[in-house]
């Protein structure tokens, strides 16, 4: 299928509705339990049981299409952690979260809410067990690494050829005012810097922007794109996910220029046009044990 009919086909879906509504979800999470009913409802009606997990995040994903790009999400104003879940409005790591565990909730024979948000619990978290602030997987190298080491994913960067990738991450302890759990927890800013510390000392992986054309033949949909930046402080800036069409690698992202979930321009045009992502990691799903 082309891609302008392809994407008049998603427009056209009844489970979009209420997501092109831009309504902003109420305080129980009633249209994000609503919208994920509907999901995995058409997800049971046409057996997408049988996909491999990547396919079906991409499903998953196709279904999220137009959907609001909101920042900041995770983020309580009262510095709490509160294990949020919005479909209403997600940014780049919302999204790619949601179309994760989604598929994972799916495969699992567990298509409800709650199943939903254990998958959210499992991935989101350090060694998968919801805690304070600080147990969150804050940054993206952090989150690769402990889902990795859980076997929710496999980071294939250095099997396509990778290069070390050398991080100085610091942000979130040089700029504790943008984070009110720091700004109004002061006290939690040491464990943020160990966090930064332990990140610094491992080893990392990516593809440099000059390297990415050659790789691209060996994706697989689903694949967990994480762009590296040149932006101090920062790991990536960056999320999505492969999308193929017509056997060239899409991006699939929540797009904070577009303002929207879109299926964007091949990947490697995609990484041309912003000046400050140096190359990439992949991270491919694995399927739920």
């Amino acid at each position: 299928m082309k891609r302008r009919q392809f994407l008049l086909f998603l427009t056209s879906l009844p489970v979009l509705r209420p997501l092109q509504k831009r309504q902003r979800d109420t305080a129980d999470g009633a249209l994000t339990r609503f919208i994920l009913s509907r999901m995995m409802q058409k997800a049971h009606t046409e057996g997408w049981h049988t996909l491999p997990i990547g396919e079906l995040m991409c499903r998953f994903g196709e279904l999220f299409v137009g959907t609001l790009y909101i920042p900041g999400t995770l983020e309580s104003p009262d510095g709490t952690e509160q294990y949020r879940v919005d479909f209403t409005g997600v940014d780049c790591f919302t999204f790619v979260e949601a179309t994760l565990c989604l598929a994972r909730a799916f495969k699992r024979g567990t298509p409800t809410y709650e199943g939903f948000r254990e998958e959210v619990h499992w991935t989101r978290y350090r060694n998968g067990q919801p805690g304070d602030y600080p147990s969150r997987l804050h940054y993206t190298a952090d989150w690769l690494n402990d889902n990795e080491r859980r076997g929710v994913l496999r980071n294939i960067t250095r099997e396509l050829g990778g290069q070390p990738l050398r991080l100085a991450v610091s942000y979130m302890s040089r700029h504790p005012h943008q984070y009110p759990a720091l700004r109004m927890r002061p006290e939690l800013l040491e464990h943020i810097l160990a966090t930064e510390q332990q990140i610094n000392a491992q080893q990392h992986w990516y593809i440099p922007r000059e390297a990415v054309p050659g790789i691209l033949e060996y994706l697989r949909p689903g694949d967990i794109i994480a762009f590296s930046t040149s932006r101090r402080g920062l790991d990536y800036a960056h999320l999505g996910l492969a999308y193929p069409i017509a056997g060239v690698p899409h991006l699939l992202h929540a797009s904070q220029s577009a303002r929207k979930v879109l299926i964007d321009q091949p990947l490697d045009r995609y990484l041309a046009s912003v000046p400050t992502h140096t190359g990439v990691t992949i991270a491919r799903p694995l399927e739920p044990q």
